[in-house]
Order: structure tokens, then C-alpha cells, then sequence
């Protein structure tokens, strides 16, 4: 099972598997994860999820299914020889097997084999009498979640290694890969807000020179710090953002400046929920409040805070704490609140200022790296070059890309070139680079990577970009390498002999790779 056609009803999960590899399992999760995290595109991601998925997990087969509507569109595929991308199925046949009885998770559920399910795909699995076995029929679905709880897709699982019912932890182990998805669409959605904000930003830039005259975060606290100075007897200034469950507090007491993270619990979730009531919080003297002991600077007596809340929840906090008590006035907390209102703009300024540096640094279809930033990349990365330590660079071109476009449109030419932007940056490492340099060309910068790796990595990623998809024709790529300082030690001399062994490429039939160095034999 890795999509699904109809069903409902019947019989609760079983158990099985082992748990041997649990440790290495997790650390292997927190790297594939702290990997995601980066991520921003929503399908390069969901296929590093369910390529995870099989390497980490029991099971050989995943896929992950995006909602759009009342349909589902299959988003990505590992273990399967006909990956069926793109492939539609209605949203109400999830749901029908979405019965309670099956949930074997917080967000899982285990459909048996008596539920009357038509999976589009169906393993070759022999029938066993064991209750444990896993059969051809059952299937196993995590849903993702939204930030309101609504279901936008699922991740779904099949053929375990094993041949056995997952236990309770490869459940938990598949539910920290499908939460990873549900943070893709959240990471997803605010890249398109980005890039909406970065159509206007001339306008908007112009209004942020006029409320802060920095945009970068680090400079913002210094100069809250001397602000408040300026009016105040301060024994220290806090600046408090609020990020989910967690405040990233940034402390400044002389010259000294101290951050950390800590979650909103305990006494600090009763200050915020304070702060998002009142706005303002000023309090004589903390003696009186020993549950805020821990939080405070010792030496502190009087403590004012000004809160601002967004979307019903403290976003951004500023106190200021004195080493007297009732250091502080009604006006000096007017001061405090009309201070959080600058910081608040100059926050935002900075945020939308990092937004627009990188939406100019990406391109806009594919979400990769441009021209400029490869250039920068190529000169940075030839300084490392050598004999021992290689650097390649590969310009990868999609083969008939003008007939795509001709006999499709150019709304399929945008998605195939997603999809060749999603093979690529999914088949390299982390310390590779892949950039969009113009039209159907692109190109992978690979440090410490000889002819033969260059190779390895683009059969693998040709073979990729060859997995079927319903909504694109067939696809090939031809690529070009050189590798510095065997083939050049220039980025415009690499550059070159990477193109010229594109040329070649293309001349000798497509859909293959030529090397630089094949030009002296």
C-alpha cells in the first residue's frame, strides 16, 4: 500500500518489529532532520522525507500525498519502480480509513487486512497464518496536520523489511518524519509570503528607513539598550521573542550581553498570558514574586514589562528591571510601551529584510540558488581546490526542452523544470550546491569530489529525473564536468570546460554525461 482508492470499517492494529536500532536510529533522525529544517521547498522536501523514511525505517516503500481540495496529488515516492508522482485520489477515500478503531498513534492508523481498501499499489507479499505478519492488504497511514489540526496530506508506508507489524517505536520514529512534512507546508507557505513581501519591498524599505535606521536584528538590541539608558536608572534590558513554545531572551546588563532559549512554561507562561491580557506588567517590587525568582538577574527589585501580542499569542516582550524598588512610574511604562512599538517595527524590518536578501539570492521557480550566487560560490570554492581535495562542476541541461514547452505549454515547462530543480538538490550532499543559472541549464558545485563521484551522482540523479510522473512527459538530462585544478584552475575556465563537455554531451545522443578531461584524450 502506498496510496489508496476507497474503503472503511473494521478490526484494530497489531503489534511486532523490534527496537534494537533504536539509538542510531535516532541519531540518524535528528541529521535528516536538522537537514529538512533548511528546506524550503515543499516537494524537495517531501522526497527527502520518504527517502528517509525507507533508509532509517523497517519499511522498503513511502509516499507522501498532498490534499488540494476534495483530491489528493501523490507529492513523492521511494521504493516504488512506478512512482506514480502526480497521481489523484479522492480525499474522502483517506478519510474512510481514517477509523478510530485502526489509530495506533497520535497520528497513525493501521488498516487491516479485512478493510475493504483498493490500494494503487499492491507489494507481492505471500500470505502468512502469523497474526503479526504483514500482509499485502494492511496498510499503514500518518496523517499531516495544519496548525488548526485539518489534515493537508498523508504519509503512508509499506513492505517492512521485517514482514512484521511495526511496534510502538517505528510508529513514533514514522511520526517524527511525517510532523517534519507538516513544518514543510508551514515553510512552504511562508516562502510564498516572502516572496509577496519582496514584490513591494522598494516601497516598504523606504517606510523602515523612517522607523529604524538598522536591519540587521544584532544592531536592533544595542540600540533599544541605549534608548532606554537614556531615560532611565536601568539595572538591565531584556529583549523577549516568542517562537512557538520556546522565547529566545536576549539580556543586556552593562556591556555585557547574554542569550538564551528557554521554554514558556511555568512561571514564565503565567507572565505571557499576563502580557497578552494587559500589554504591560510593572511590578514594585519582585520580592513579592518568588516564582520569578529563577528568571531574574539577582539584584533585581523593581521589574517593568511591556508585551506585544499577535495573533492571541505574546510575540515580543522588553522589560527593564531596576535594583530599587518602585524604580518606575506610569510614564516611564508609557515610555517602555512606546519603545516596544519601534522594536516591533525594527524587528519586522530586519526580518523582512533577511526575506528580501533571499529571495534575490533564489530563483523564483524553482527555489534554487541564481547566476550571481553561483558565480560567488564557484570563486569562494576554488580557493579550496587541489590535487588531493578536487573540486567538480557539472552544467546539467534538460534535453528537449524547447519541445516540452512547444507541445505541452509552458505551464508543464515550469513544473518540469521544479522537478529537475527538486532531483538535483535532492541528489547531492549537503556540502554540494546547485543553482539555476537561465532557462533549462543549471549547475552542481561539488567540493571534495572527483571525475568518477561526479559521475556517480549524475546517473543517480538522471535515473531520478527518469521517475515516472502522470503530469510531465518523459524527461532526460545531459551534463558537462570538469574538475579543478585537473581541467582548469579559473572559474572561467572550468566554467568553459564544463560547457564545452556539455556540447558534447548533447552531440553524442543526450541523456548522458561527458567529462572536460575526455577533450585531451
Amino acid at each position: 500500500m502506498a496510496d489508496q482508492d476507497a474503503g472503511h470499517d473494521s478490526t484494530a492494529p497489531a503489534r511486532g518489529g523490534d527496537t534494537d536500532e533504536a539509538s542510531p536510529q535516532r541519531l540518524q533522525i535528528l541529521d535528516i532532520t536538522a537537514d529538512l529544517a533548511r528546506r524550503l521547498d515543499f516537494e524537495t522536501v517531501a522526497q527527502r522525507i520518504v527517502d528517509a523514511v525507507t533508509a532509517v525505517t523497517d519499511f522498503r516503500v513511502a509516499t507522501v500525498t498532498v490534499r488540494e481540495g476534495d483530491r489528493c496529488r501523490r507529492a513523492a515516492t521511494a521504493g516504488l519502480a512506478d512512482g506514480r508522482v502526480g497521481m489523484l485520489t479522492p480525499f474522502e477515500h483517506w478519510t474512510a480509513l481514517l477509523d478510530p478503531a485502526w489509530r495506533c498513534g497520535a497520528i497513525s492508523y493501521l488498516v487491516p487486512p479485512e478493510a475493504p481498501a483498493q490500494w494503487a499499489d499492491v507489494p507481492d507479499i505471500p500470505p502468512s497464518d502469523d497474526p503479526d505478519a504483514w500482509t499485502a492488504e494492511h496498510g499503514l497511514i500518518l496523517t499531516l496536520l495544519d496548525g488548526d489540526d485539518d489534515i493537508v496530506g498523508f504519509l503512508t508506508v509499506d513492505e517492512p523489511r521485517s514482514g512484521r507489524l511495526p511496534d510502538a517505536a517505528t510508529i513514533e520514529t514514522l511520526e517524527v518524519f511525517a510532523r517534519q512534512a507538516q513544518v514543510a507546508f508551514v515553510n512552504a507557505r511562508l516562502y510564498a509570503l516572502a516572496n509577496a513581501q519582496a514584490a513591494t519591498m522598494a516601497q516598504l524599505f523606504e517606510v523602515a528607513k523612517t522607523m529604524a535606521t538598522t536591519s540587521d536584528l544584532d544592531e536592533v538590541v544595542p540600540r533599544i539598550v541605549a534608548a532606554v539608558r537614556d531615560r532611565l536608572d536601568a539595572y538591565e534590558v531584556t529583549l523577549v521573542r516568542a517562537m512557538g513554545g520556546s522565547a529566545e531572551i536576549r539580556r543586556c546588563r552593562g556591556n555585557d550581553v547574554t542569550t538564551l532559549t528557554v521554554p514558556i512554561t511555568g512561571p514564565l507562561r503565567l507572565l505571557a498570558d499576563a502580557l497578552r491580557e494587559t500589554g504591560s506588567l510593572l511590578i514594585d517590587d519582585v520580592t513579592d514574586r518568588r516564582d520569578l525568582a529563577r528568571w531574574l538577574t539577582r539584584g533585581t527589585r523593581t521589574l517593568m514589562v511591556a508585551g506585544k501580542v499577535e495573533h492571541d499569542e505574546l510575540a515580543v516582550a522588553l522589560s527593564v528591571s531596576a535594583d530599587r524598588p518602585a524604580a518606575f512610574g506610569e510614564r516611564d511604562a508609557a515610555f517602555l510601551d512606546g519603545l516596544l512599538d519601534i522594536t516591533v517595527v525594527a524587528i519586522r524590518n530586519a526580518n523582512l529584510y533577511e526575506e528580501v536578501r533571499f529571495a534575490a539570492e533564489r530563483d523564483a521557480l524553482t527555489g534554487l540558488r541564481n547566476r550571481r550566487v553561483f558565480w560567488s560560490t564557484l570563486h569562494d570554492a576554488l580557493g579550496d581546490a587541489s590535487h588531493r581535495h578536487p573540486l567538480a562542476v557539472a552544467i546539467v541541461d534538460i534535453d528537449d526542452f524547447k519541445q516540452v514547452n512547444d507541445r505541452h505549454g509552458h505551464d508543464v515547462g515550469d513544473r518540469a523544470l521544479r522537478h529537475v530543480a527538486a532531483r538535483l538538490e535532492s541528489g547531492i550532499r549537503e556540502t554540494d550546491s546547485a543553482f539555476r543559472i537561465g532557462g533549462e541549464e543549471f549547475v552542481l558545485v561539488m567540493p571534495n569530489t572527483s571525475a568518477e563521484g561526479a559521475r556517480t551522482v549524475l546517473d543517480r540523479i538522471g535515473q531520478s529525473v527518469k521517475r515516472s510522473r502522470l503530469d510531465l512527459p518523459a524527461l532526460t538530462i545531459s551534463a558537462g564536468v570538469a574538475v579543478a585544478p585537473h581541467d582548469a584552475v579559473t572559474a572561467d575556465e572550468l566554467f568553459s570546460a564544463s560547457d564545452a563537455a556539455l556540447y558534447r554531451a548533447k552531440r553524442a545522443g543526450k541523456d548522458r554525461t561527458e567529462f572536460a578531461g575526455a577533450a585531451r584524450r
